[in-house]
């Protein structure tokens, strides 16, 4: 489904680097975050999150292969993208800097940083879900966004690491929506 999807331009989309200004802004932007495991813990399982959308949207025909496929397809580019920026999590950057970082840690907590997994996933999927059911759309976009923002709330990652996920999940979505 991604295989001839292009990241050259992401490549290009380089995050703040280890000891910049910025990244020192985000690493306290995220220390004011306030931790909320149940918000984090909800928005971890991807699949399950949309699930739940749907049911609460009372989607009887709702598909579960649609996100999984969907995961499993992307998961590659994204971790290509992963291994090619290298960014340490912000807990790690934090104590370099001297900053006490509490983060929620969760096994998805396992590959570099940047981009956000979860965000580029999140979009991703809430936009094809947004598609296949109309009437639940802006439901299964809110979810994307909420799986978008648990990763900050859990502080896994920085905000930019959030942004460009997002950015991604909607350029893969724009590659596969006719493909669907």
């Amino acid at each position: 489904m991604f295989k001839d999807f292009n990241i050259s331009s992401f490549k290009k989309m380089k995050p703040p680097s280890d000891s910049s200004f910025d990244t020192m802004q985000e690493i306290k932007a995220l220390k004011k975050t306030a931790l909320n495991k149940k918000f984090v813990k909800d928005n971890d399982n991807i699949e399950a999150a949309f699930k739940k959308t749907a049911e609460e949207k009372n989607i009887k025909d709702y598909d579960t292969k649609v996100a999984a496929k969907l995961i499993k397809e992307s998961a590659p580019v994204i971790l290509k993208l992963k291994k090619h920026f290298n960014r340490p999590r912000p807990k790690s950057i934090a104590k370099k800097m001297n900053i006490k970082l509490k983060d929620i840690e969760m096994d998805s907590m396992k590959t570099p940083s940047y981009p956000s997994g979860h965000s580029a996933q999140g979009m991703l999927i809430g936009s094809v879900l947004k598609d296949k059911y109309p009437k639940a759309g802006s439901a299964f976009m809110k979810t994307a966004k909420n799986i978008s923002d648990s990763r900050k709330v859990a502080r896994a990652h920085y905000p930019s690491d959030s942004k460009m996920g997002e950015q991604l999940g909607k350029s893969m979505y724009k590659h596969v929506k006719n493909k669907i």
